[in-house]
């Protein structure tokens, strides 16, 4: 039980250096003076994601906050959004990097992205790649579907995964959003059998122009793992220049949602390019580069 308080303790040490970090980025480049803010903003981005990635697992968040014999975040997430849903009159998904993002596409809008991972290991240089189409339904809606597992070397299981999201509340400071993945194996049931995955969080822009997200997911047997997986996704989003923004997201847990990718997005008219290093969650072996090309139809 001390272990526990003290690894608690360090926690809150490393929550509050990021933060101090974080915001300490404006004083320091005013300091500095003209000239200093990008790199005092970039500085205090890197500080941010390092602390509280690091207090996270002090903290073991997955047992704490997504066990069963703890509060079911979850269901409250979920809860609170169907009430909302329930008041309301009622985009392949957009990412961050892995994370669906809180933005949703405008009716009639396509967005059409190509995704490619290289690692260096687990196995040798393989790569895979995923087709990714989104559209805007109108009401806060997209739908799309993802064509995934395509790797070069070893065997490829090719799967097609439909998927919706919806933000039931969306406003300048903050929204709210949920969504459903399916994922159906296109040479049937010798490669596996049709799984889903839910999620739900919450978004909210700061007046500095940054964007945090935090909420959780729940995957059927056969999406993220052998068997049923569930845990916390975050997301980070700092504008740089009107072109350039520092992300990261996280995926908690030990399967195959589970990275944290630290990077950079940069848009040019309708292209986007999003370049990230995706550290796989207690298997080094299983990282990589990760690179994705992003068009919006005008």
């Amino acid at each position: 039980m001390d272990q526990r308080k003290a690894s608690h303790r360090k926690a809150v040490a490393w929550t509050a250096l990021g933060v101090a970090a974080f915001f300490g980025a404006p004083v320091v480049a005013v300091l500095a003076g003209p000239g200093s803010e990008k790199a005092a903003g970039v500085a205090g981005f890197v500080g941010l994601l390092l602390c509280v990635r690091r207090a996270m697992v002090l903290w073991d968040v997955d047992k704490r906050v997504f066990d069963h014999r703890h509060p079911p975040f979850l269901l409250i997430i979920t809860a609170v959004i169907s009430a909302l849903a329930a008041a309301s009159t009622a985009a392949a998904q957009q990412t961050i990097f892995n994370v669906p993002t809180a933005d949703v596409l405008d009716k009639g809008k396509l967005y059409l992205e190509t995704d490619w991972l290289w690692r260096p290991s687990d196995p040798a240089f393989a790569s895979g790649s995923i087709l990714r189409g989104v559209y805007g339904l109108g009401g806060n809606l997209e739908a799309g579907v993802n064509f995934a597992g395509i790797v070069r070397p070893g065997r490829s299981t090719p799967v097609a995964v439909p998927n919706v999201k919806w933000q039931p509340l969306k406003t300048e400071a903050f929204s709210l959003t949920t969504g459903v993945f399916g994922q159906f194996f296109l040479r049937g049931a010798r490669d596996g059998t049709p799984s889903v995955m839910g999620y739900a969080h919450a978004a909210v822009k700061l007046p500095i122009g940054t964007r945090l997200t935090a909420g959780a997911w729940w995957a059927s047997s056969g999406f993220a793992g052998p068997g049923v997986e569930k845990g916390g996704l975050f997301g980070l989003e700092q504008p740089i220049t009107p072109n350039v923004t520092l992300a990261a997201d996280w995926y908690t847990g030990h399967n195959g949602l589970g990275f944290a990718s630290p990077g950079v997005i940069v848009t040019a008219g309708c292209w986007v390019l999003y370049i990230s290093y995706s550290f796989k969650n207690g298997n080094s072996k299983g990282s990589g580069i990760l690179l994705e090309f992003g068009f919006n139809m005008p």
